[in-house]
C-alpha cells in the first residue's frame, strides 16, 4: 500500500450506519444468552455498570468486553456477528466509494478483535483500537491518535490523505486537518467539507 496517495474511511456512523462496538455487544450478550454463558453475560451487565458509575474507563471497559467475546465464542460465530453487522448496518453510498477507490485505508475505534473479521470484498488494510497484531502508541485510536497510528503504520514514511470520509468532523479534526479533501456522512448523504 501506498502512503502517498490514501483514501481514509472512518467506521462507525461512516461505513455503518450504527455504532459497531454496541451492536456487536448487544449481539454478544444475546449469544451468551443462547449458549446458557450467565457468568460472562452477568460480568458484561456489572462492566457496564461500573463503566457507567465511571469505576472503569471507556478503554478498559471495551478490552473487558473484546477478552469475553475472544473467550466466549467460536471463531465462526465471532465471524457471523461481525458481519451481519456490516453487511445490515452497511452505508452503501459510502461502501461504493471505498470499492471505487484504491489504496484505501480504514481507520476507526472500533475493537480490532471485531474489524479483523470482516470482509470488505477487496483487501482493506485496518487500523484499529486495541490492536494487538500492531505496537500502536495510542491502543484507543481516538482523536488526533487515528493521525499518530496511520502516521506508525507506515513506519515514518510520509503519509499524503487525499480523502477522508468521517460522521464526526469534531472527534476527527486532526484526520480532517491533514487530509486534502474531508467528507461527512449523514445517513446516506456525503457532503464535502474540506
Amino acid at each position: 500500500m501506498r502512503s502517498d496517495n490514501l483514501n481514509v474511511f472512518d467506521f462507525d456512523g461512516t461505513l455503518v450506519k450504527v455504532n459497531s462496538f454496541r451492536e456487536i455487544t448487544r449481539r454478544l450478550l444475546v449469544a451468551l444468552l443462547a449458549k446458557i454463558k450467565i457468568t460472562s453475560f452477568l460480568t458484561i451487565v456489572a462492566l457496564y455498570v461500573m463503566r457507567k458509575c465511571g469505576v472503569l474507563s471507556h478503554l478498559a471497559f471495551k478490552q473487558r468486553i473484546v477478552n469475553i467475546f475472544e473467550q466466549a465464542l467460536t471463531e465462526q460465530e465471532k465471524k457471523r456477528i461481525c458481519q451481519a453487522v456490516l453487511d445490515e448496518d452497511i452505508n452503501t453510498s459510502v461502501f461504493q466509494r471505498m470499492i471505487d477507490l484504491d489504496n484505501c485505508i480504514i481507520c476507526t475505534t472500533a475493537p480490532f478483535a471485531y474489524m479483523s473479521r470482516l470482509s470488505f470484498g477487496k483487501e482493506v488494510p485496518i487500523i484499529s483500537s486495541l490492536d494487538s497484531k500492531n505496537s500502536f502508541l495510542d491502543k484507543g485510536n481516538f482523536g488526533p491518535a487515528k493521525v499518530e497510528n496511520l502516521k506508525a503504520y507506515f513506519k515514518g514514511k510520509d503519509i499524503r490523505v487525499v480523502n477522508f470520509f468521517t460522521d464526526n468532523k469534531i472527534d476527527d479534526y486532526a484526520l480532517v486537518d491533514l487530509c486534502e479533501n474531508a467528507f461527512i456522512v449523514e445517513g446516506d448523504n456525503i457532503r464535502k467539507i474540506k
